[in-house]
C-alpha cells in the first residue's frame, strides 16, 4: 500500500493538539472546581471526553497505517520496501483477465508464411488458413472445411497414414486439390476442443525448393558438370559394388580405359571451348555404343571408364571396344571444323587381373598406355609385363629427378661423315642417363618422361654446354671446322627466352652460330604454335643450322620444308635399314635426296651400318652419313680418339690415291670399317 508523504506530519500536529487540549481540560477542573458552575461542568465533561475519544482515534490509525513511517527506522524502511516488491510480482503474477481478440488471432494466422490446418478428432478439417488453402490448390480455406485430412496425404486412400500425434517434424508427400502431389515438411501439435474432445494442429511448407537443392548438390558431387557422366568417385564406387556383386554370383566384370589421342593439340590449337565440345560429343557416342546397363564414367580431362558386367569370358567385351575404336574414327564437327579424333583403350577384367576396383582401374590404365606405345587407334588386354612397365616407368619418374644434381647424366657423341669426300663434319650430341637403381636408361625411355615433367628444360641447358665444349676442344686440336647437332624437345620451345638462352651460351663459349646444329622433331611442329615458327626464324636469321630429324615418319608434312627454315633434312633410319630390301623404300630415298637438293637442302642418312649401304647412298648424292658403321656413339674422350685415328688414315689415302679416282673413293670406304 502506498504511504501520502505528508502523512506523518499531520498525524503528529493532531497527535498534540488532541494531547495538550486533554490535559488542559482535566488540569483546570481539578484545580478550579469551585469556578465552574454546573453547566460548565457537564461542558468540560463532555469536551474531555471527546478529546479522550479523539486522541484514542488517533493513537488507533497511527499505529495500524502510520506506525512504520512514524518510527523510521533503516530496518522498517527495508522491511516496507520487500513488502512493495512482493506486492509488484503477485500482481504480475495475476493471469490476465483480457479477453482475447479473435480479429488479431484471425489476422495474425491469415498473414502466416506458413500453412496452418486443423482437424478434430475424426481428421476432418475445422481451420485452414489462406497459405494451406493456396498449397493445395484451392480458391478459399473455406473449401477444406469438413474435408477429411487423408486427402492431404493421398487422395485416393480411404484413410491417412499420417501421425498427427507425434510433435517431431516429419517429412511426407501432400496432394493438391488437381491431383497432383508435392513434398512437404510438417508438425503436429496436440488440440484440445470446447467439448473436451481432441484434435490436432498440422502446420507444414512446401519442401520442394530444398529437396531440389539438395538433389542439385548430390549430383554435382556424383556426376561430371561437363558431361553429365558418372565421375570418378561415383563410377569407382559402382565399380566397388559390380565387383561386390561379382563375388557371389562368378560373373566376370570388363573395365575400360579410354583415353582420346592427342587431345592436348586440339585444346591448344582450337581453344578450350572448342576441346569441351569434343568432351560432349564424345561421351555421346560413348553411350551409344553401350548398353543401358553399361556405366560410362569420366575420370577426368580425356580420360573415360565403362564398366560392362555379367560377362561370361574376357573376350565379350571385345566387341565393344572394336565398337568403341571404329566410332571415333568417324570425323567430328566442332565450329564448322572436321575434326578426326581416335582413341587409345586399355582392358582389365575381374578378377583375372584385379580383385579390388583400385587394382582393376590400375591395370586398365597400364593396357591403355601400353595401347599408345604401340601406335594408339586400338586396344589392348592387360597381361602382367604390362604391370612391369608401368611400375618401371614410376621408377623411372622417381629417380629422374635430382639425376642431373646427381652427376647421373653424360653426353655421347655419334660422328657424322661427309660421304663426298669422306671427312668428319660433325657430331650429333645424344643425352646419356646411368642410375644406381635403375642401371643404363634408354633415351627412348626417359627422354619422353623428362619432357611430360619439365625435367627436359634444364637436361637440354645441360647438353648444349657440353655440346658446345665438345665442338671448341675438336676444332682446337684438329685445327679443321666441326659443327655439333642437338635435338630442341617442343617443351623447350614454350620457354619464350630459349632463343636467348642459345645465342648467350654460343658467344659465351666463344663459337660461331653455323657451328651448332639444332634438329627438332615432327611433334614440335605438330602443334602449330606461332611462337615455334617465330623462334626457329630468330635462329636461323642469327645463323644457326637448323634440321629436321626422322623425316618419313609420322606426317612428314612437305608444307614443314616450305613453311620451316631448314637446312639440312635426316632420312630416318627405318628407311635405310630396308633400302637393299625393299623397292619401295629404295625409291622413296632417292625421292627424298631429289627433292631436298631441289630445296636447296642437305641430306644426312641416319643408322648407315653397311657398306652396302654407304656405296648405294653415294650413288644417290646423298651429302651425310650417321651409323654404326662410321662410330658408335661414345663418351667425348673416346670421339677424340677416333678423330686421331681417322684423321691419319684419311690422310694416307689422300697421298695414295687423286681424289677424283674411282679408287680415292673406294680407300675411303674401308677407312669407316678400320675405324
Amino acid at each position: 500500500m502506498k504511504l501520502n508523504s505528508r502523512a506523518p506530519r499531520t498525524f503528529r500536529y493532531l497527535y498534540l493538539i488532541a494531547a495538550i487540549l486533554t490535559v488542559a481540560t482535566a488540569a483546570f477542573w481539578l484545580l478550579m472546581p469551585n469556578a465552574i458552575t454546573a453547566n460548565i461542568q457537564i461542558i468540560m465533561v463532555l469536551f474531555l471526553m471527546s478529546n479522550i475519544t479523539l486522541f484514542g482515534f488517533l493513537w488507533r490509525y497511527s499505529r495500524i497505517h502510520a506506525a512504520p513511517i512514524l518510527n523510521n527506522t533503516h530496518e522498517e524502511k527495508q522491511h516496507i520496501y520487500q513488502l512493495q516488491s512482493v506486492a509488484a510480482v503477485e500482481a504480475q503474477a495475476e493471469p490476465a483477465t483480457t479477453p482475447v481478440d479473435e480479429t488479431l488471432l484471425s489476422a495474425i494466422l491469415d498473414s502466416a508464411a506458413v500453412a496452418v490446418y486443423a482437424v478434430d478428432s475424426q481428421g476432418k478439417c475445422i481451420y485452414a488458413n489462406p497459405q494451406c488453402a493456396y498449397l493445395l490448390g484451392y480458391d478459399s480455406p473455406t473449401q477444406l472445411i469438413n474435408s477429411h485430412m487423408r486427402q492431404l496425404t493421398d487422395n485416393s486412400a480411404v484413410s491417412s497414414d499420417m501421425n498427427v500425434t507425434t510433435q517431431d517434424i516429419k517429412e511426407d508427400i501432400f496432394w493438391r486439390a488437381n491431383g497432383s502431389s508435392f513434398p512437404v515438411e510438417y508438425k503436429s501439435q496436440p488440440l484440445e476442443l470446447k467439448d473436451k474432445s481432441k484434435g490436432a494442429v498440422i502446420s507444414f511448407y512446401d519442401n520442394s525448393e530444398r529437396l531440389e537443392a539438395e538433389a542439385l548438390i548430390r549430383h554435382q558431387a556424383h556426376y561430371d558438370t561437363l558431361t553429365d557422366l558418372p565421375n570418378r568417385f561415383l563410377a569407382l564406387k559402382r565399380l566397388e559394388q559390380l565387383v561386390e556383386s561379382s563375388e557371389r554370383n562368378g560373373n566376370k566384370i570388363a573395365v575400360i580405359f579410354l583415353d582420346l589421342d592427342d587431345f592436348k593439340k586440339i585444346n591448344d590449337s582450337l581453344g578450350h571451348e572448342a576441346g569441351d565440345q569434343l568432351l560432349i560429343t564424345a561421351s555421346e557416342r560413348l553411350l551409344g555404343a553401350t548398353r543401358a546397363e553399361d556405366t560410362v564414367g569420366r575420370l577426368g580431362g580425356d580420360e573415360f571408364i565403362i564398366l560392362l558386367d555379367w560377362l561370361s569370358s574376357a573376350n565379350d567385351a571385345q566387341p565393344l571396344a572394336e565398337n568403341l575404336i571404329a566410332g571415333f574414327r568417324k570425323p567430328f564437327y566442332i565450329d564448322n571444323r572436321q575434326l578426326i579424333l581416335t582413341a587409345s583403350i586399355g582392358i582389365a577384367i575381374y578378377p583375372n587381373d584385379g580383385k579390388n576396383p583400385s587394382e582393376l582401374l590400375r591395370n586398365a590404365d597400364s593396357a591403355m598406355y601400353h595401347t599408345k606405345s604401340i601406335g594408339r587407334n586400338t586396344y589392348s588386354y592387360f597381361t602382367h609385363a604390362m604391370n612391369k612397365e608401368v611400375s618401371r616407368r614410376l621408377a623411372i619418374e622417381e629417380q629422374i629427378h635430382g639425376a642431373l644434381e646427381r652427376n647421373e647424366l653424360s653426353v655421347h657423341y655419334q660422328i657424322q661423315l661427309d660421304i663426298l669426300d669422306g671427312s668428319i663434319m660433325g657430331a650429333e650430341a645424344l643425352l646419356r642417363w646411368n642410375n644406381p637403381t635403375l642401371g643404363s636408361v634408354s633415351p627412348a625411355e626417359f627422354i619422353p618422361i623428362a619432357e611430360q615433367t619439365g625435367v627436359i628444360e634444364p637436361m637440354g641447358e645441360f647438353i648444349l654446354k657440353r655440346a658446345l665444349e665438345a665442338a671448341k676442344t675438336w676444332q682446337n686440336q684438329f685445327n679443321d671446322n666441326f659443327r655439333v647437332a642437338i635435338n630442341l624437345s617442343p617443351r623447350q620451345f614454350r620457354n619464350p627466352h630459349l632463343v636467348q638462352a642459345i645465342k648467350d651460351q654460343v658467344e659465351l663459349m666463344g663459337m660461331k652460330p653455323d657451328d651448332l646444329e639444332l634438329e627438332i622433331t615432327e611433334g614440335v611442329l605438330l602443334s602449330g604454335h606461332a611462337y615455334t615458327l617465330e623462334a626457329l626464324m630468330k635462329l636461323s636469321k642469327a645463323g644457326f643450322c637448323i634440321s629436321m630429324d626422322d623425316f618419313g615418319t609420322g606426317y612428314s608434312s612437305l608444307s614443314y620444308l616450305r613453311t620451316y627454315p631448314f637446312k639440312i633434312l635426316k632420312i630416318d633410319r627405318s628407311f635405310i635399314n630396308d633400302m637393299n630390301k625393299d623397292e619401295k623404300s629404295h625409291e622413296l630415298i632417292i625421292a627424298t635426296i631429289e627433292m631436298a637438293h631441289a630445296l636447296g637442302i642437305q641430306v644426312i642418312a641416319e643408322g648407315v651400318e653397311t657398306q652396302e649401304q654407304l656405296d648405294e647412298l653415294s650413288f644417290m648424292m646423298c651429302d651425310y652419313a650417321q651409323g654404326f658403321l662410321i662410330s658408335k656413339p661414345a663418351p667425348f674422350d673416346e670421339l677424340l680418339q677416333i678423330g686421331e685415328n681417322y684423321k691419319e688414315l684419311h690422310q694416307q689415302i689422300v697421298k695414295q690415291a687423286k681424289p677424283s679416282s674411282k679408287g680415292y673413293v673406294s680407300r675411303e670406304r674401308k677407312v669407316h670399317a678400320k675405324i
